[in-house]
């Protein structure tokens, strides 16, 4: 029986999946940048000799479009080569970014979240042999019970 790495190879290597392979090999790039990096691409894809970016907001095209940045991306491509002689990113000369249409850019409002606990009626026994700590459980017991009588009576 063959463990589920080598049937995972065989399908790469399958000429019908290329775009799996393909796939995998962009995700595959894109992890090896920065997390602020990571964050602002949705995905990757190579066409011809021409990597596209697809970028969640338009200022990650202002950071991605910076020298730096296009160095740092044209770098490890070179280091992914190397590492892989049959790799996508062989014949890859130019690096275009844009932004993607399709995905839904919703603010995440947090919600207020309620807590219900149930409530203390005062009915506990003290067992402190400190007297200054079996007056405060005192106070605090006198404090629920006052809550509890002014709850019920409404």
């Amino acid at each position: 029986m063959k463990d589920a790495e080598f049937l995972i190879e065989h399908i790469y290597k399958n000429p019908l999946f290329k775009e799996l392979k393909s796939a995998n090999e962009c995700r595959k790039l894109v992890s090896f940048m920065s997390k602020t990096h990571q964050n602002l691409i949705a995905f990757c894809y190579v066409r011809g000799n021409i990597i596209f970016f697809a970028l969640k907001h338009p200022l990650a095209l202002q950071e991605l479009k910076r020298d730096s940045s296009i160095f740092m991306i044209k770098d490890l491509l070179k280091a992914f080569v190397k590492t892989d002689e049959t790799s996508i990113f062989k014949s890859v000369e130019e690096i275009k970014f844009f932004i993607t249409n399709n995905l839904k850019f919703q603010p995440q409002i947090s919600k207020p979240i309620k807590i219900s606990r149930p409530q203390s009626k005062g009915e506990f026994q003290n067992f402190t042999k400190d007297e200054i700590l079996h007056s405060k459980f005192e106070e605090i017991r006198a404090v629920l019970l006052a809550r509890n009588a002014k709850f019920y009576a409404n």
